[in-house]
């Protein structure tokens, strides 16, 4: 089909838009070998010294995680939010699956594999979620001025979740994005008055005033934007919106069955 010069032109500056609006930093993603074989000598040995934790030269950290059926490795690059989780055959060190997280969210294909490097099963964790955690990135980059790829390890606490209760006809896929607030975010402080709480003077550890953002997976809209220091109060408040929402925008009869 014959494309204008000028629409053929909108087109490509649209396609580039998308690849460089969503494009990953993907030098922070660890990659994994199916084929390689886990050196269980290796691992027995490290195991026990560091509490199980080893460098190698280019500052990527590995986790040795003895688990009852299997051996685990959890690989990450310096200062990055992505970690490979890694399953190992206890016998000989056949690889046996994994995949990827971004900060506590699996992302992408989670894969099994049998003994003979057979796939076995293939998870797609990003199935139920349209607006991608790139997306969430993106919007976070736009919106906050935070980079999710750039802060982690910045802040004292920082994290992107995600998920939907599939029994709850008033639920649906979501995210949250939730960091503490710098010292000068928090001269300014006053938690929400929609959920109450306190701003303990000595009690930080456990009542850390955070920023919480909850997103819709399908659309990307954020539906909360709220800092407080009482995130249960804030998982409920959510809750309750989210039901009042629905059952004022549907009648039962259109009540989304998720």
């Amino acid at each position: 089909m014959y494309l204008p010069i000028s629409r053929f032109f909108i087109y490509s500056l649209f396609f580039l838009g998308c690849l460089l609006t969503y494009a990953q930093d993907v030098s922070l993603i660890p990659t994994v070998d199916t084929l390689q074989k886990l050196d269980i000598q290796w691992f027995k040995e490290n195991r026990s010294q560091n509490n199980g934790v080893v460098y190698l030269e280019d500052s990527t950290k590995i986790k040795l995680i003895w688990q009852p059926d299997f051996y685990r490795e959890d690989i990450s690059k310096k200062n990055s939010p992505y970690k490979l989780m890694k399953f190992y055959d206890k016998k000989i060190g056949i690889y046996q699956g994994g995949g990827i997280y971004f900060y506590s969210c699996r992302i992408g294909n989670w894969k099994d594999y049998d003994i003979n490097n057979e796939l076995i099963n293939n998870q797609n964790y990003d199935q139920d979620y349209p607006f991608t955690y790139t997306q969430v990135i993106d919007k976070i980059k736009k919106e906050y001025h935070i980079d999710l790829e750039k802060e982690f390890g910045k802040r004292e606490y920082i994290d992107v979740r995600r998920g939907w209760d599939k029994k709850n006809p008033y639920d649906y896929p979501a995210y949250v994005v939730v960091y503490t607030l710098t010292p000068e975010e928090l001269k300014n402080y006053h938690p929400d008055p929609r959920v109450g709480g306190s701003l303990p003077v000595n009690n930080y550890y456990y009542n850390t005033p955070r920023r919480y953002i909850f997103i819709d997976g399908r659309t990307g809209k954020t539906e909360l934007d709220m800092a407080s220091d009482e995130y249960y109060a804030i998982a409920e408040y959510y809750k309750n919106k989210i039901q009042r929402e629905k059952i004022t925008e549907n009648s039962p009869s259109k009540v989304p069955n998720y």
